[in-house]
């Protein structure tokens, strides 16, 4: 019996020493332990790691590390006190990522952000293991309407901007939306350099070929074109679009077709179709205006005394004679400056024109009428030569000419010119072109020049006759008119 309490005995001093050297088998300085040993609790409690009888971090009875709180939230939580840097990764002695105390991070350097930023010291790669510029992503999908993209900034329930790598795109909720580029900001500058090949705008064509290139579509100026437009309240606009049956480059005003340049020639021609007209009439006499025009020569402000000048006519002037043509355009700045259409002087011509012409048919017809009554009164005048003491048989001519009076028609005064020989007598006798009466007799000196005043003659036609020595040498034709 004695021996087997003995041995119990031993037994159980052997287990309780079993029982020490598991718990306390982790020795300061290291353990060689021959494989791998557990070390922490069996128990559903915490694992707390504590130096100088301070918590310093602890695992949960989960798996959770914490560092700075005892109720960490994740794999890894570090709770950086005030004025304490939370977390540093070095590789080499250098800093490759960095908490600050302020909640900024820096990556590649210890350089701190302002609080809650975050620094990069180098290039950042998305998609891309070598990035080669700050922010280098690459990998995406091409952007449209519903998805893809490479960036995209907004809610993709809302409005959103997707990049891709050759395109930018606006959308709303995957519907086309607006795009605006420094919308209320200052100038937009589009690759500043005109000598360079590239930097050229197109729209609606992928190859533009000058700086600014626009590709429209094909209807009218209405809906389609280059625009601009005034930004007041009235919308005053303006249009240009290429025809493209002609080629012709029309210009509308306020979606209202008003001319149109000539794809061949570059002439310009405006409406002037009788469907868009109204008040139509006869246009009153402008020959006597037009006559007052006064054509100048000029510089302009700006021109160099040796620059050449120009042909023009000035508006001031032209406004008291044909105000029509003249606008006194002021501008939204409050100046005014005078304009002028010079195209209507075209149709003024044309007018003047006409009337010219009547007045050279009138003349022809009555130059006829006189031709005809000259040959009368010639033939009045040789049948009657007798009694008026004319000679119309052969004369010499040689040295002997008429000319045609001047002015004429006569108002007040009128001279003669004409040349006889040397030594010659000579009268100019003036006859009544309807009658044959002798009205009027002037004596020609030798001069050449003799002078009437008509204030005792009567509006009408008359002949005038050189008469050399006694004979009659030639006639013209003369006309009064008061």
């Amino acid at each position: 019996m004695k021996k087997q309490f003995y041995l119990l005995f031993i037994g159980m001093l052997l287990l309780n020493s079993f029982r020490v050297n598991a718990q306390f088998n982790w020795l300061v300085g290291g353990n060689a332990t021959g494989g791998d040993r557990l070390f922490g609790s069996t128990t559903p409690f915490a694992v707390q790691f504590i130096t100088n009888n301070v918590e310093r971090g602890r695992v949960t009875n989960t798996g959770l590390w914490g560092f700075g709180t005892i109720s960490p939230t994740a794999k890894l939580h570090i709770n950086g006190t005030l004025g304490e840097d939370p977390f540093r990764v070095q590789s080499n002695g250098t800093t490759k990522l960095m908490v600050h105390s302020n909640g900024g991070i820096s990556i590649g350097s210890l350089t701190a952000p302002s609080a809650n930023n975050l620094f990069v010291n180098n290039n950042v790669g998305i998609g891309i293991s070598n990035p080669g510029v700050k922010l280098h992503v690459a990998g995406g999908a091409d952007a449209s309407l519903s998805s893809g993209g490479f960036i995209v900034s907004g809610a993709l329930t809302g409005e959103n901007i997707s990049i891709d790598n050759n395109e930018i795109m606006a959308r709303n909720n995957g519907l086309a939306s607006n795009l605006f580029l420094n919308h209320n900001g200052g100038d937009l500058i589009i690759h500043a350099g005109p000598s360079s090949a590239g930097g050229k705008v197109g729209i609606h064509t992928t190859a533009p070929a000058v700086e600014a290139h626009l590709v429209h579509g094909v209807g009218n100026g209405t809906t389609h074109g280059f625009r601009m437009a005034n930004s007041g309240s009235n919308n005053e606009n303006w249009t240009f679009y290429v025809q493209n049956g002609t080629g012709a480059l029309e210009l509308y005003a306020n979606n209202v077709f008003r001319g149109s340049f000539n794809d061949v020639s570059g002439a310009y021609t405006s409406v002037s179709d009788i469907r868009l007209k109204k008040n139509i009439e006869l246009a009153e006499a402008v020959l006597p205006k037009v006559l007052k025009l006064g054509v100048k020569k000029y510089h302009f402000l700006k021109n160099a005394p040796e620059d050449i000048k120009y042909y023009g006519l000035v508006a001031q002037e032209v406004e008291k004679i044909f105000p029509e043509v003249v606008y006194k355009q002021k501008g939204d700045d409050g100046t005014e400056v005078y304009t002028m259409d010079y195209n209507a002087f075209g149709v003024l011509a044309i007018k003047a024109i006409q009337e010219q012409q009547q007045k050279v048919s009138n003349l022809e017809n009555q130059l006829a009428q006189q031709n005809e009554r000259l040959a009368k009164l010639e033939l009045a005048l040789t049948s009657n030569h007798a009694n008026q003491n004319l000679d119309f048989t052969d004369l010499d001519l040689k040295g002997i000419s008429l000319e045609q009076n001047h002015p004429n028609p006569v108002d007040q005064t009128t001279t003669f010119r004409y040349t006889i020989p040397a030594g010659a007598n000579a009268q100019i006798k003036i006859y009544d072109a309807a009658t044959g009466m002798l009205v009027k007799s002037l004596i020609a000196p030798t001069n050449g020049q003799a002078q009437m005043n008509s204030s005792d003659l009567k509006t009408g036609n008359y002949i005038y006759t050189l008469i050399v020595n006694g004979k009659a040498a030639a006639s013209k034709q003369m006309i009064i008119s008061k």
